[in-house]
This record gives C-alpha cells, structure tokens and sequence, in this order.
C-alpha cells in the first residue's frame, strides 16, 4: 500500500543542554516522500511556513506611525522603537526558527527526490523551487541580521548555512561572503531546473522562471552588481513587462495576485498586527505629489489618519512583481552612467501612475536632472511605489542609512544616521539556543 507522507516539526523554543544545535527541529513521524504529489506537499509547506517578517520591517521605516490605542501596541512598540536588545516580553520576536523550518523542507526534497522518482519536468520543477526557496530564506535572514555585502564586508559575519539534515551538526555563522555564494549557487542550480516560464494565478506564490530572474535581480541589486541587476531584470520582463495602469477604472492594486504584474504572489507584507497597530507616516503621505494616483488607491482616510489599502488579506501577498524591477532597472542604469536608460523605465512606470497631466510635468523635471538628483528621483519612486512591501527598509540599509526619529508611549527615540541598529540583533531565543550567533 502506497504510504502517505507527513512531515511534523517540533521548533522547541527551551534553551539547549548544549550548545552543539542552532535548532532544536524534531521530525515527527516521518515517513519518506515517494511521490510527485508527496513532494509537492513538501514544497508547499515551505511556502506556507515562510514567516511574514515584512511587516514588522515597515515599523522600523519612516512609513509608519504607531497607534497607542491600539491593543497591539504593546506587542509592536519596542519594534517601532528599534528595542532589540532588551524589549519588553509581549513584543513579538523577528523570526528565526520559521526560516529553519521553511528550509528543512528544501533539504528533505532535494536530498532525497533523485532517489525516489526519475527526472522529468514536473520533478525538476519542485527541486528548482526547493533550491530557490532555500536560497531565498537563506537571502532574507541575511538582509535582516547581516551587514550589506560590499568587498570589505565579505569577511563579516553572516548567517548560519543550512544546506542538509544533520540535527548534530554545529551552526556557525558562516561569513557575508560565503553566505552570499551559498546563495548564489542555490539560485543558479534552482533556475536551471525550472521548467514554468510564469506560474498561473492562483499558484503563483510558487517560484517560476520569471521569479527567479526577478529575485536574482534584486539579489545583485543588493550586493552592488549593477549590469549583472539589469541583465535578470531584463530575463524576467522578457516573459511578461506589464504595468497596472492606474488610470483605467476599476484596475487591480499592482500588488493583488491577479494584477497583471505579479511575478511571486508569496510573502505577508501587513499582517493584522501591524495593520490595528499603525497609521501612515506624513512624511510618506506627503512624499505622493498631486495627479499621483497611488495616494488614493494605496492608502485610505480612517478618522484623522490614514491606513494601507495594499495588506489585510493573502489576496495582496507579494514578493516580486514588475514595478519592482522597472525600478531595478532605473536605479543601476543611473548607477552606471546611462541616465537616457534610466528615464526610460522611470517614465514608463510613471506614466502607469500618474494623471496624464501630472505625467507631462513629471517627465519634463525629470528629464533636466543631473545624475545625482536622478538617482534621488529613482529612489525616491521606490519608496512611493513599493510603500508597505517589506522593501523600504532594506532600501534605507543599502543605501544612505539616514537618521529616523519615532515617540510613543511618552518616548522619543532617534535611530541615527549608520546606526548599528541597522542590523537587527538575532532573536534572544535563537542566541539562547545558539551562542554561536554572536560570534
């Protein structure tokens, strides 16, 4: 009789005996995956389990402010407050052991599926996904507990490497630069084993061609590789290069998983939490000039305040999609030199979201920019277009770092400019379990 497969994970949060574990992961009942659909099971409880540590970034930007009459105040003030090193104990904790989780998944698939079935394009699909997916949460704890990659900070701690089962072996953090080729190399076997060019909608939380070309555009977007950002960025657009227009009536938010841009439907960008807890900054409300048409469909007039229209339901899960990578493309086009390629793509996105008035004024500032206010215009599009996706804290970390200012609850505290807090500190329970992590 054919055997059904379950997979249970135990992720014990006590501190350990000993310290030669970064987790405590005990798989429960296991029983070997024998079939397509056994392994597609697998992969989907890794996409289900990768954790929504997104929205907690965006409390950490200059996007939001913190409501203090909000029940979940409590849990979120001491994020709002960059109090990673000692926060009161109802804050809910950045993730750590949810990444682990996701990749154990990965390992099981692409340790054992070339034992168990043969090669065709089915079973090639689910091991490309389960070494992108690897590769990618691998990628995310870097960006949120590691310094940004440059040559000097190669050396520099990074993360933990999970890459098989072994529950005996040691944890150490590997370096920012092993990390990133650990990276690397996933993302690479992982692409050429996919055979979906676009997943359909519905299922596009999973990885497809055009996903992995997007996430390694925004790999090298981060690691500084400018040309190497544009040539993914291009294979991905190459697929599909469709902009929402937000001047037809009735047109799809551009982060709904049916818009005509989504590229990877996946991540929780505002969780309930986050959504109760918060309102819109000014200062990004004021960022949105008029005939900018984002600032009436992203966002939403709730008493004095405003609040996000882009979260709330799975419906607006989003990890890549191809305003992100217009945006890519402008920015290392204007990195490079070739400003005329920048206004390009800033242009056509642009004219997707703005009133064809405010467009013609947009176009012709843009147009008599040097190439360092261009770089700031390009930027400055990111943080308007991708408000509330996870990215703007990143983008701060990779580029100027500058100082942010948030009060709450009788506190005013100031993150300054290259605060260290920039990178943010492991999770107390993972350094408990882990003592490894601080070195």
């Amino acid at each position: 009789m054919k055997k059904i497969v379950y997979f249970g994970m135990i992720m014990a949060a006590s501190a350990l005996a000993s310290c030669n574990k970064y987790l405590d992961i005990q798989p429960v009942g296991t029983v070997i995956p024998a079939s397509e659909s056994d392994f597609r099971g697998l992969m989907t409880s890794s996409y289900t389990g990768f954790p929504a540590h997104k929205s907690y970034l965006s409390l950490r930007t200059d996007e939001l402010l913190l409501d203090e009459s909000s029940t979940d105040a409590a849990r979120t003030k001491d994020i709002y407050l960059w109090n990673d090193q000692n926060p009161d104990p109802a804050t809910i904790a950045y993730p750590y052991l949810a990444f682990y989780k996701s990749i154990f998944y990965t390992n099981q698939i692409i340790s054992t599926i070339d034992d168990k079935l043969a090669s065709n394009g089915t079973v090639d699909q689910i091991k490309g996904e389960a070494y992108l997916m690897r590769s990618y949460a691998h990628f995310e704890l870097l960006n949120l507990y590691s310094e940004v990659y440059s040559a000097s900070n190669a050396g520099l701690r990074g993360v933990p490497l999970s890459t098989k089962i072994d529950l005996e072996q040691r944890f150490v953090p590997a370096t920012i630069g092993e990390s990133y080729m650990q990276i690397l190399t996933d993302m690479e076997k992982g692409t050429a084993l996919l055979t979906v060019d676009d997943q359909a909608k519905g299922v596009n939380y999973r990885f497809s061609k055009r996903a992995a070309f997007a996430m390694a555009s925004r790999v090298h977007l981060y690691r500084g590789e400018w040309q190497e950002a544009i040539d993914a960025a291009k294979k991905a657009l190459a697929i599909n290069d469709k902009l929402v227009d937000l001047n037809v009536a009735g047109s799809l938010l551009p982060n709904d998983f049916e818009s005509a841009e989504m590229i990877m439907a996946l991540e929780k960008v505002s969780v309930p939490g986050v959504r109760t807890s918060s309102f819109i900054s000014p200062a990004l409300l004021d960022s949105y000039l008029a005939g900018d048409l984002r600032k009436g469909r992203y966002f939403q007039k709730s008493g004095g305040d405003y609040v996000s229209l882009k979260g709330g339901d799975n419906r607006f899960n989003v990890s890549f999609r191809n305003a992100d990578l217009y945006l890519t493309m402008a920015e290392c086009y204007v990195r490079l030199g070739n400003t005329a390629e920048a206004l390009k793509y800033l242009s056509a996105l642009k004219k997707n979201r703005f009133t064809a008035d405010a467009y013609a004024k947009e176009t012709k500032a843009d147009a008599g920019l040097s190439k360092e206010q261009l770089l700031d215009a390009v930027l400055l599009e990111r943080k308007r277009e991708l408000a509330l996706e996870g990215l703007r804290w990143y983008d701060l970390k990779r580029t100027t770092r500058p100082a942010i200012t948030h009060s709450s609850f009788g506190r005013t505290v100031t993150l300054q400019q290259n605060d260290p807090r920039y990178v943010i500190r492991y999770p107390q329970e993972a350094i408990n379990n882990n003592p490894d992590l601080l070195k």
